[in-house]
């Protein structure tokens, strides 16, 4: 069904880590040519370099902004922020007759789901756009980037138990069937898209999905979003905290630049045995439940959790720290930092000098 044939909202709600960036960057990169073919993406001009057009929207209807969107939008005060203004804005300029509008946001949760039913109009078909991705995989995947931007500070293992354990809104809980269930109660219509299947075409998916037409020619973008390697997740989860942010960025970019330096890019998990037998516990019979609500066997590996770090896609970080090649990444690294130091201090000196 093309989009000027079938006008309907389409929320794509996430989930993080699921190439969801590069989703809403590649929707946003020729949106003239989108609307050509009966597809609007609105941008609220306020965050318009936010990837995902509804991300402020979550915001508002969590309360919670992450540090990342604190850092990036100071101005912004949450707790003043009124969703159904949102939702007028972002609605404002489209064309319900004649065209699709998507709306995207990673940060959405399940408990937003019946209150953003209420603030959308009732007259035009919905669809729920849902990426699930195995839990293991994905929490490597999001706990990389939460000490990459240094949303959190914490070791793997505590991270594991606050996503098993906690229903807040500022972390994302891969519980898949329970937002599958919460997003297909209030909406009637919830798309699941399995990543690891989807992961060589996952626009095609997204379209797919969401019920539209293939857009010809539409500009494509690098989809590459660059994890920390082993090394540099090991660096910054040693620093000590509290630490500026300023600080923590320029030790990030001198680990960054240590690592081509020493020809060190390998990426591997620091789940342990403990680690995923919890997965297993926590998210296991919810996978099964997902699954059998697609028809699909519970043995499909597309939610297949593993049993055991017995690959060599496992690391332990102990064991990293005690390398000898840790311990040159990280002389090279605090070096690299240390320049980096005193030439901002020295430039520092001498704009201080040709002022006076």
């Amino acid at each position: 069904m093309a989009a000027a044939n079938s006008p309907r909202i389409v929320l794509h709600v996430g989930a993080p880590k699921t190439a969801s960036t590069y989703l809403q960057r590649r929707l946003r990169a020729d949106p003239s040519h989108l609307r050509k073919h009966g597809i609007y993406l609105p941008v609220l001009p306020v965050v318009a370099e936010m990837a995902g057009n509804a991300k402020l929207l979550a915001t508002a209807l969590s309360r919670r902004p992450s540090l990342t969107f604190q850092r990036a939008f100071p101005q912004i005060d949450v707790s003043a922020l009124d969703p159904a203004r949102l939702v007028t804005e972002l609605l404002q300029d489209w064309r319900p007759d004649s065209e699709s509008v998507v709306l995207s946001a990673e940060n959405f949760r399940p408990n937003h789901a019946r209150r953003l039913r209420d603030l959308l109009p009732k007259t035009v078909p919905c669809v729920v756009v849902l990426f699930v991705r195995r839990q293991d995989r994905w929490i490597d995947s999001y706990f990389n980037q939460m000490v990459k931007v240094n949303e959190i500070h914490e070791d793997i293992s505590t991270f594991v138990a606050r996503l098993c354990d906690t229903d807040g809104e500022r972390l994302c809980r891969p519980d898949w069937f329970a937002h599958y269930e919460a997003w297909r109660a209030a909406f009637e219509n919830c798309k699941i898209v399995f990543y690891d299947e989807a992961a060589s075409d996952v626009f095609g998916a997204f379209i797919a999905a969401a019920g539209l037409e293939p857009i010809p020619d539409l500009i494509d973008i690098d989809p590459a979003q660059v994890s920390l390697n082993v090394y540099e997740l090991a660096y910054l989860l040693d620093l000590k905290t509290p630490i500026d942010y300023s600080d923590f960025l320029r030790r990030r970019a001198a680990s960054e630049k240590a690592s081509p330096r020493l020809g060190l890019h390998e990426t591997r998990s620091l789940l342990s045995d403990v680690d995923l037998a919890r997965l297993r516990n926590r998210f296991e019979a919810s996978n099964h439940r997902l699954m059998a609500a697609f028809g699909r066997p519970e043995t499909a590996s597309s939610l297949r959790l593993d049993i055991r770090t017995e690959s060599g896609s496992y690391c332990d970080l102990h064991q990293v720290y005690a390398s000898q090649s840790y311990l040159s990444f990280r002389k090279l690294a605090d070096a690299i930092y240390a320049r980096r130091n005193w030439r901002d201090r020295f430039r520092s000196l001498f704009k201080s000098g040709a002022r006076r």
